[in-house]
């Protein structure tokens, strides 16, 4: 019987998220791709890859056809991390106010990358601490702080969420236990959770979330609707709900019969 010498591992043998991730980068520059193409370049079956683009098509995010897949024509760009950050800024320091007073002598901590969880970073108490990191943001505004103990996380660095995200980011996480952790997220409702746009992110966020003591989401008014791709937690997951005063009064209540921890900012 002739045995076929199995293809060298290299960087582009991926695990499902690392493959899938590279896919939806393929698709937003160039709008469709092929399976036969992508299963060359991942050293996959096209059975894998025609599982990743089901899996992908079932969100909305595409439209799969004969021999590959194009992304759907309502489907929105989500934008960059800079231009998000400009947006519902006063909101957004308020609830980094108010996350910041959580912190305590000693604590270790988990950081998101996302535009309002780093607003915690102008409000840092005056304490001995260790922060974990992916927010170059974080990084660069504490590099000179002596009392604060900085561990990066590796990874390539994506301007869409001012940080590295990669595989080795979210393992270098898995190796860590914090005893909080402050994420953000792109969208939340009480019916579908939070989402996130990538399914890379959304696999770091719940890492956070599921490796620290105590976990706060940071969340102004905007977020609290349907939408997002991913989804990476429920909000029972997290100890404390943070967002700002105007929040709808209706949705308060929803989201204090999920959680009773929500702080107005």
């Amino acid at each position: 019987m002739n045995h076929q010498k199995q293809p060298e591992r290299t960087e582009n043998t991926l695990d499902g998220i690392g493959r899938r991730q590279q896919i939806l980068q393929k698709l937003e520059e160039y709008g469709e791709v092929s399976v036969h193409t992508l299963a060359e370049e991942f050293l996959v079956s096209p059975m894998t890859i025609r599982r990743d683009l089901h899996f992908f098509a079932r969100q909305g995010i595409l439209e799969t056809h004969y021999g590959g897949a194009h992304l759907c024509k309502d489907r929105s760009t989500i934008p960059d991390f800079p231009t998000r950050s400009e947006k519902l800024m006063q909101y957004k320091q308020a609830i980094g106010k108010a996350a910041a007073g959580f912190i305590k002598e000693g604590d270790s901590i988990f950081l998101d990358s996302g535009t309002t969880a780093i607003q915690i970073i102008k409000y840092f108490p005056d304490v001995h601490a260790t922060l974990i990191t992916n927010s170059l943001a974080a990084i660069q505004q504490l590099s000179t702080n002596k009392k604060v103990k900085l561990i990066v996380a590796p990874g390539t660095y994506r301007e869409q969420i001012g940080g590295s995200l990669d595989i080795s980011t979210v393992e270098f996480f898995r190796r860590y236990r914090a005893d909080k952790s402050f994420i953000g997220t792109l969208y939340c409702s009480t019916s579908m959770g939070m989402t996130t746009s990538e399914e890379m992110d959304a696999v770091l966020k719940r890492t956070l979330c599921m490796q620290s003591r105590q976990s706060f989401l940071m969340a102004d008014h905007t977020k609290f609707t349907d939408g997002g791709l991913v989804k990476f937690t429920e909000f029972t997951d997290f100890d404390y709900i943070l967002t700002n005063k105007e929040l709808d009064p209706e949705l308060q209540e929803r989201v204090r019969a999920l959680n009773a921890n929500l702080v107005l900012c």
